[in-house]
Parts: structure tokens; sequence; C-alpha cells
């Protein structure tokens, strides 16, 4: 399918991104002016990852059940919910 090619794709891409950052900026990543980016392209490079290998996991049979699947779901949504707050 395409759509799941390209969502790959830009995750390799944004996590490959991220880790040049990381590798220029050393320690400085989280103490610069642009931290709270730094930050939140952390999270959504982590969180796209985590999403990635929770698909391969559910589509391979690897045992990953579908309620799992929907409570981690709503995890992110009330974690969403608390930021916005």
């Amino acid at each position: 399918d395409f759509m799941v090619a390209a969502e790959v794709g830009f995750v390799c891409f944004y996590a490959i991104e991220l880790g040049f950052k990381l590798v220029a900026h050393g320690r400085w990543f989280l103490i610069n002016t642009d931290m709270y980016w730094n930050i939140l392209d952390l999270l959504l490079v982590a969180q796209s990852i985590y999403e990635q290998a929770i698909v391969f996991l559910s589509t391979h049979g690897a045992g990953v059940n579908r309620s799992f699947l929907r409570t981690v779901h709503i995890l992110k949504i009330v974690k969403v919910l608390r930021v916005v707050k």
C-alpha cells in the first residue's frame, strides 16, 4: 500500500534528521534557544516509531491484540488533551 510505504518513509526521514540534529548539537540539543522545538521533534519521532512498531507487530501476527491497540490510542488522545488543557 502506497500510504503505508509513504508513512514509513517519512518516519525514517525524520528519524535520520533527528539523528543528525543530535550529533550536530550534542549535549546542547536540549539546552538552547530551540530546545522546545527539539523536544517536540524528539517526542513526535519517538511516537511515530512506536506507532510503526505496534502496527508492524499487529499486522505480522506477533500476538498483539486489538484491545491493547485501542488502549494505546486512547492513552495517546488523553495525553494530547492533557497537554492542550
